[in-house]
Order: structure tokens, then C-alpha cells, then sequence
């Protein structure tokens, strides 16, 4: 009996200091309002692996000759880009010819010396330079530099041109052997057909040694238009972007002779190029021509041009094109 009050007792008593000291045994704590449980926020939280927002190319630049090489970069022997949505030709050179010197203290770039001659008489504007080649040179365009593959022999494609000048006009026309006419485009998408294109350094005394086009660069494609089709004459430039666009001021005309030859003949004012032309004046200089056999496609299936390792994106593969007086 005595042992039964005693464990009475303890419990009792027990109790009471359990009571007394209002110990949290049972019930959880809450955090105080407002506040986080960081444990778990940091564990499940994912905002810590958003990366920052990635702001886009600026339009409206120069492109650059580096990121345009993905311009597309197929090695070509060449011709846009741009992202030139519709880059007329990408060639890429498989080496560089070395510079050489042909006048004593005067550098000359890689690519082929071409002369131009003064004319007295201002030509006719008749697609021919039949009235005025004996007064100047007249140059093949014998290299293959894009799509190698696709061209089958000089009866698929082969040209010559000739370069004159007086004080207003530089004027190059082009004669093309081409066994397939084909030209369903305009302006900007003319090198998708038969056309041709001739390349401008206008300051290759202060760009000597640039790989990389600037504004003084111009790359100029001349469709014989398309009689068949009713597609005019045209002259388009590509480069520099600020120029870009279809040239009205530049004299063109074309002539379709007994296939498979068709000419073209431009005089593009000096004022254009930003040029005073004076006797001895070098500026960077190539001609090509784009041929497309497919007439129910519009595709650039093959160029030929007179600079061997043509690369429009880089001048100093150009060669040069000297006046003469």
C-alpha cells in the first residue's frame, strides 16, 4: 500500500513540474510571419541558373569580312553574304599570289595588272565595244572560281572584257560565250542567272594592304537583262550597304548575238566611286561572270573571273586596274 502512494507521489509530482515549464514537446514551432524557410527555397529554388539575356547584333553595320565567312563559307575558288540573305559569290582562296612589283618603287597586289586606255571620243552606249577596243586592252577572264565542277570547258563559258575612261565614265564591256542563256532575276538575285560582276577598290592607295572590305569597296553585278522575259538592263550594287541598291546613274546597255554570245557595256560614273580620275590613278579591279544552264531555275551554278584566288570579302585578292593616257 505504501508503495502504491509512493509511485502516486512521483507521477504528481512529475506532472507538476512538467506543467510548470510549459515545454514545446508536442506542438512544432512556427517561423514568424513573413519569414522563409531558406532551407527549402534554396533547394528548390532554379532562378540561380537562368543565364542574363543575350542581346543581339546591332543591324545596320559594315559586315565584317570574319563573321561573314561564315557569309557562307563554302571553299569556293568564290563569290553574298550577307547574312546578305542573298550572297552572290563566296570564293575562297587556296593561296595568295605574291605581291609583286612592276614599276620601280610601286606596289602592286597579288592579282592581275589590267590597263585601261583614255578615250577622245565618249563610247556608244550599244552593249559592244566594237568602235573603241582598238583604242585599249582587251583581257580574258580565264579562271574557274566557283563550283569548278559545273564547268564543262570554254563552249559552257568563257569571256573577255575590255576597260576605257575619260573624265566622267569608267566603261568596261564584256563579251560571254555561254552555251545556255539563262536570267529570270532582278537587282539583288541577278547572280542567280547569267550576269556579271566586277569588283572596285576605290582607294587602294589607302587600303593597300586591307583583307577586309570598307566603304570604298564596291562589288557591282550587271545583268544583261532577259528580252525573252522582259527583264531590262541592270546594274546593281552589293557593297558598300550604303550604295546598295539598283544604279540608275550608271550607263548600261546589253546585245544578244547569234548564240551562244551575249555583251554587256556599263560606264559607271566617277562620282559614284567617289574617284577624280587622273592619268597613273590605280584602284583595285576585278571582273567575273556568273552562269546559270538551268533556265527553269535561278541558281549560281558557276563563276569565271580574272583575279585566279577571288575572294569578294578580301580586296587584296582582287588585282588592280591602272589609267593609262
Amino acid at each position: 500500500m505504501k508503495k502504491r502512494l509512493i509511485s502516486l507521489s512521483i507521477l504528481v509530482v512529475v506532472h507538476g513540474l512538467l506543467v510548470s515549464c510549459n515545454l514545446p514537446l508536442i506542438q512544432p514551432q512556427t517561423p514568424p510571419e513573413g519569414t522563409p524557410n531558406m532551407t527549402l527555397t534554396a533547394f528548390f529554388d532554379t532562378s540561380f541558373n537562368i543565364p542574363p539575356t543575350i542581346t543581339p547584333a546591332q543591324p545596320g553595320a559594315e559586315v565584317s569580312p570574319t563573321a561573314a565567312l561564315n557569309p557562307t563559307s563554302t571553299v569556293v575558288t568564290n563569290t553574298p553574304i550577307p547574312t546578305f540573305t542573298s550572297q552572290p559569290t563566296i570564293l575562297l582562296p587556296t593561296q595568295l599570289t605574291p605581291t609583286r612589283t612592276n614599276t620601280p618603287g610601286v606596289k602592286q597586289r597579288g592579282g592581275k595588272l589590267m590597263k585601261a586606255a583614255y578615250l577622245d571620243t565618249t563610247p556608244v552606249m550599244d552593249g559592244t565595244y566594237a568602235e573603241w577596243v582598238e583604242d585599249t586592252y582587251k583581257y580574258a577572264i580565264p579562271y574557274v572560281v566557283f563550283q569548278p565542277k559545273n564547268w564543262t570547258g570554254m563552249e559552257d563559258l568563257e569571256g573577255a572584257f575590255a576597260a576605257g575612261w575619260d573624265n566622267k565614265y569608267l566603261y568596261i564591256s564584256v563579251k560571254v560565250t555561254d552555251d545556255v542563256f539563262a536570267q529570270n532575276r532582278s537587282g539583288e538575285m541577278m547572280y542567280q542567272g547569267d550576269s556579271v560582276e566586277v569588283l572596285i577598290d576605290a582607294d587602294l592607295a589607302g587600303d593597300f594592304s586591307s583583307s577586309e572590305l570598307t566603304k570604298d569597296d564596291y562589288q557591282i553585278g550587271i545583268s544583261p537583262g532577259n528580252p525573252d522575259k522582259g527583264i531590262k538592263p541592270e546594274v546593281y550594287f552589293w557593297y558598300p550597304t550604303g550604295s546598295k541598291g539598283t544604279q540608275t546613274k550608271v550607263l548600261v546597255a546589253s546585245l544578244f548575238e547569234s548564240n551562244p554570245i551575249y555583251r554587256v557595256e556599263v560606264g559607271i560614273p566617277w562620282s559614284l566611286l567617289g574617284i577624280t580620275p587622273e592619268k597613273g590613278l590605280r584602284i583595285g579591279f576585278a571582273v567575273s561572270v556568273n552562269d546559270n544552264d538551268k533556265p527553269a531555275e535561278n541558281l549560281q551554278q558557276t563563276m569565271i573571273s580574272t583575279a585566279q584566288y577571288r575572294n569578294f570579302l578580301d580586296p587584296t585578292t582582287w588585282g588592280e586596274l591602272v589609267l593609262e593616257k
